[in-house]
């Protein structure tokens, strides 16, 4: 009995489904099973290759990342990503923040922005400002009495240390209701009026003049200009208030200058002007509310 459950299982071994004997060359196998397996890993996606470089194990998808290698030159480079234009608004919006003051008066519908560092006053100044020196408190020309002075900016103690500097000075006023004619006009004495000044702000045409004084050792110039808009005639005025004599001669022993070096006002003048380049005049608040209405 034992000899024939051998010889059985032999042939059973050794014959296919119907009986017959199937032979297979050991070579062929390995081959065989590759393509049985590439065949199913194909089918499956890859889901049961753990190398797979697009889906791990687990089914999850994920994007293939490729590693960017630049030139040996190009090492330094950096690679800058695409900015929206809102982002680069916003970039500029507040480099401008940091480098300015920025004043806004939506009642009579102006602002400007002035340098970092200086000393911006709304409304009225205090009676302690350092104003001309002895030449006064800093001036408004308008013709008519009922102007508002809206801000003024000076620069902080100690500017110029050392100098004849008195005092320089960007203000802003406005007189709301006056006639055209009368904003015209400015309330300048004669004998300190110079020559006409004509200037363009933010599309609006502003004339003036160029004015001077000296007394007390100290003297003083400056542009004033009027514009009319939205009923309101603006008032911008700017100068420079130092020591010495009218001809620039520094006072003698005397005088508070003698040792001290000269300023040229002429050379502060710019760093004013660019104050006046960035205001910008709009309807005032009043005025787009009766509009809309």
């Amino acid at each position: 009995m034992p000899e024939a459950i051998v010889t059985a299982n032999a042939v059973s071994a050794t014959e296919g489904p119907l009986g017959h004997e199937v032979s297979l060359n050991p070579a062929v196998v390995p081959v065989i099973c590759a393509a049985l397996l590439y065949a199913v890993s194909w089918i499956m996606g890859g889901c049961s290759h753990p190398s797979s470089p697009l889906q791990p194990a687990g089914g999850k998808k994920f994007s293939a990342s490729r590693e960017i290698r630049l030139d040996p030159e190009d090492v330094d480079d950096k690679l800058v990503p695409a900015v929206s234009g809102r982002k680069l608004t916003m970039e500029k919006m507040a480099q401008r923040a940091a480098t300015s003051l920025q004043f806004s008066n939506e009642e009579y519908g102006i602002a400007f922005d002035a340098p970092k560092g200086y000393l911006l006053k709304e409304g009225d100044l205090p009676q302690m400002d350092r104003g001309l020196g002895y030449l006064g408190p800093i001036p408004m020309h308008f013709a008519e009495s009922g102007g508002v002075r809206l801000a003024t900016v000076e620069p902080p103690q100690g500017l110029h240390l050392g100098t004849n500097f008195v005092n320089e000075f960007f203000t802003v006023s406005a007189h709301y209701g006056v006639a055209p004619d009368s904003c015209a006009a400015l309330d300048i004495a004669p004998e300190s009026r110079g020559p006409a000044v004509t200037r363009t702000v933010d599309s609006i045409l502003f004339h003036g003049f160029a004015e001077h004084s000296f007394a007390s050792l100290h003297q003083y110039s400056g542009i004033y200009l009027h514009g009319y808009a939205n009923e309101t005639c603006y008032e911008i005025g700017y100068g420079v208030a130092t020591v010495g004599s009218a001809d620039g001669a520094q006072a003698g022993p005397s005088g508070s200058a003698g040792s001290l070096k000269r300023i040229d006002p002429e050379k502060l003048m710019p760093k004013l002007e660019k104050i006046l380049d960035s205001v910008r005049i709009a309807p005032p608040n009043f005025e787009l509310f009766t509009s809309a209405n």
